[in-house]
C-alpha cells in the first residue's frame, strides 16, 4: 500500500505545473500593469467584483468582429473598439478564460478572482518583442542608408575647401561647410529644419540658390564669396574665404549653377 501511495505521488510529482504569465506593475501603481506578449502564454488578470478591467493592445492593432470569446459569458459584460478590450465581471466567483484574436495576434487570458490583499487589474498593456525588433532592424536600414548618402557626398568633393567663417543664429549653424570648387555643402544633425540659402550678388542682392539634399547635407548648385541662410527670422551670415572665382574643372559637366532673382525684402 505505501509503496503504491508512493507512486502516486512520484507521479502526480512528474505532471507538468500549470504555468501563468501574472502582469507585474508598470509603474507605481499596481493596479496598471503590463506584461511581455508571447504567443504561447496565457495571461492571469486578477479581478473582483464592480471592477473593470481595460486591455489596450498595439496601435495599429485591430480586434477582428466576433474575435473576443467569454468562457462564461453569462458572469462577464464586455465591449471593444478598434485596439482595446473591457470587461468586468457581473456574478461572484466568475472566474473564466477570455480568449481575443486581431488582425495580429492571439490572446488567451484567464480570469481569476483575486486574493485577498492581492491587486486586481485596471489596465493590461503589452510589450511586443517582435515590433521592437521590426523598428530596430528599420532604424539600422535608415542609418546604413543615411551613411551610404553621406560617403556618396563626401566622394564627390575630390577637392576640398573648407575655409568657412559664419556669423549669425546659431540655430541655422552648420555642423560641417566645405565645396568642391563646383558645389558647396553644408552638414547639418538629422530632424532640424533647414534654412534657405541666398547667395550674395556683386549689387549686395541676395539671390536664392538651387539646392538638392545629399542624406543629411544640404547641397548648393554653385560656390560663392559669400552665402546668407535664412529660417523664419533666424539669419546667419556665411564668408568663404577659400573662394576662387574660377571654381575647379568639372569633368562631369553635369552640374549647372542656377539662381532666381529676388530682393532683400522679398527674401525676409
Amino acid at each position: 500500500m505505501k509503496r503504491l501511495s508512493m507512486m502516486v505521488m512520484l507521479a502526480v510529482a512528474s505532471l507538468p505545473a500549470i504555468a501563468r504569465v501574472i502582469p507585474g506593475p508598470c509603474g507605481t501603481d499596481p493596479n496598471v500593469q503590463c506584461a511581455v506578449y508571447d504567443k504561447n502564454e496565457v495571461y492571469e488578470i486578477a479581478t473582483a467584483p464592480g471592477k473593470a478591467v481595460l486591455l489596450m493592445l498595439e496601435d495599429g492593432e485591430a480586434v477582428a468582429d466576433n474575435g473576443a470569446g467569454m468562457g462564461d459569458g453569462k458572469a462577464w459584460s464586455a465591449s471593444k473598439g478598434k485596439n482595446w478590450v473591457q470587461f468586468k465581471p457581473t456574478k461572484i466567483k466568475p472566474d473564466t478564460n477570455f480568449l481575443v484574436v486581431t488582425n495580429k495576434r492571439t490572446y488567451v487570458f484567464s480570469l481569476v478572482t483575486a486574493k485577498r490583499g492581492e491587486p486586481t487589474t485596471w489596465m493590461l498593456r503589452f510589450d511586443y518583442p517582435d515590433t521592437r525588433a521590426k523598428n530596430a532592424a528599420e532604424l539600422a536600414r535608415k542609418q546604413e542608408l543615411a551613411r551610404g548618402l553621406a560617403a556618396s557626398a563626401s566622394a564627390q568633393s575630390v577637392h576640398r575647401n573648407d575655409q568657412y567663417m559664419k556669423r549669425g543664429d546659431d540655430a541655422l549653424s552648420p555642423t560641417a561647410m566645405w565645396d568642391d570648387g563646383t558645389l558647396t555643402y553644408l552638414q547639418y544633425a538629422t530632424g532640424r529644419d533647414l534654412p534657405r540659402v541666398f547667395a550674395i550678388l556683386p549689387d549686395g542682392s541676395e539671390a536664392l540658390a538651387n539646392v538638392h539634399m545629399d542624406g543629411d547635407t544640404l547641397v548648393v548648385h554653385g560656390v560663392g564669396r559669400e552665402w546668407v541662410l535664412r529660417l523664419g527670422n533666424a539669419v546667419m551670415g556665411i564668408r568663404n574665404d577659400g573662394f576662387a572665382p574660377d571654381g575647379n574643372y568639372n569633368a562631369s559637366g553635369t552640374t549647372v549653377p542656377g539662381m532666381v532673382r529676388i530682393t532683400k525684402e522679398q527674401s525676409k
